[in-house]
């Protein structure tokens, strides 16, 4: 087993395990557990294939592109411009859900020693990773077998000090008003599509292992969340507040909690560094922006959103998932019928990919888009 290939399921690990991880206990609360197992099960499975098609399309071309370029090389430009759309309206609610999220967890653990707001303290976590987006400090990948590490380790904490805490009666099964609710952040928590053509870089000269990354890149963090998710569910219950550690602090006012904020700020960071990198190549590969504005345009305009007032946590996250996230997975679908018709390239990644299931999955997020935009104006 190569550090590449471990780096290759640490940096997908990373880039999943993130802001959506902290939503899924409050809105598992809404709608009961069953719809968690549900949910959690079918759309890491459909974010897995994704994941998959993705690789497909970068292994199968020689130039680096991001799905606005593949759309280009292998469309037309008119799709091109769709597909730009979608990538960068979900790149900025990620960051904006990073923003949002991070300036809460900052305030939590900072505000007693240096007082400030939570506007001041998502200001600082703009400011930190923009920087880190400016030099292209490509510290990501090494960090993220830590952050595993340090994420079992919160849970078994939050266990061994909570367990007592744990209330079955903190569990129903299911509400029916809002069962669809998960749908969107659990959609959001699983994608991490935007690490895939790192994990393809990092397995240059191992492609063979690519496939298996992904694999576990993208179910270990799903079957983490499921734990996490239940645990915190069964020691807060009703209390349950939107970014979980508020809630949770009520019932561990301890260093169990300071602990946590200190996993889930690293882990939001790391996943922060990525999308904006992975926003920033896109002006760049795909629309040859110069350095400078690419960096702007990828970390400001999520921090202009911010300041505006858009921070409610979970209509954001709920957003970017079921809308942008469903959109981009039905644009990626038909994209590989063309990469796959005229591909530059072998890929050592050849997905089955047929017309039904390819209705059926563009369906379910047709869907998805619908019910968001319903839940939205409602």
């Amino acid at each position: 087993m190569s550090k590449n290939y471990l780096l290759a399921i640490a940096t997908l690990m990373g880039t999943i395990i993130g802001v959506g991880l902290f939503a899924m206990p409050f809105v598992t609360n809404k709608s009961g557990v069953l719809p968690l197992f549900i949910y959690l099960i079918a759309l890491a499975a459909i974010q897995y294939f994704l994941h998959l098609l993705f690789a497909e399309v970068i292994l199968s071309t020689k130039d680096k592109h991001r799905l606005p370029g593949f759309m280009e090389k292998y469309v037309n430009k008119k799709s091109k411009i769709l597909a730009f759309l979608v990538d960068i309206i979900g790149a900025y609610g990620s960051s904006l859900a990073y923003i949002i999220i991070g300036g809460l967890f900052l305030h939590q653990l900072l505000n007693p020693y240096f007082n400030g707001n939570v506007f001041f303290y998502s200001t600082v976590l703009f400011g930190l990773v923009s920087l880190i987006t400016w030099f292209d400090i490509k510290l990501i990948a090494g960090t993220e077998l830590v952050l595993t590490f340090l994420l079992i380790m919160a849970i078994g904490l939050i266990i061994w000090r909570g367990f007592g805490q744990i209330q079955l009666t903190n569990y129903h099964l299911l509400a029916w008003q809002n069962v669809l609710l998960p749908y969107g952040p659990i959609f959001f928590a699983v994608g991490g599509s935007a690490a895939i053509p790192e994990v393809c870089h990092l397995l240059a000269y191992e492609k063979e292992k690519i496939k298996s990354a992904i694999f576990w890149g993208t179910f270990i963090p799903a079957g983490l969340m499921l734990i996490f998710v239940l645990v915190i569910l069964g020691i807060t219950g009703t209390e349950t507040s939107p970014d979980t550690l508020a809630g949770l602090s009520l019932v561990l006012n301890d260093g169990v909690i300071a602990f946590s904020l200190i996993f889930g700020l690293l882990a939001i960071i790391t996943s922060y560094v990525v999308v904006s990198q992975a926003t920033e190549e896109v002006y760049q590969w795909d629309y040859k922006l110069n350095n400078k504005l690419a960096w702007f345009l990828a970390c400001f305009i999520p921090y202009f959103l911010y300041l505006i007032g858009w921070t409610n946590l979970i209509k954001v996250i709920s957003f970017t998932g079921a809308i942008t996230g469903g959109l981009a997975g039905i644009i990626l679908i038909w994209l590989v019928f063309k990469v796959k018709a005229k591909p530059e390239q072998v890929s050592v990644i050849n997905n089955k990919l047929t017309k039904p299931l390819a209705y059926f999955l563009s369906l379910l997020f047709v869907l998805g888009v619908v019910y968001e935009i319903w839940a939205s104006l409602r």
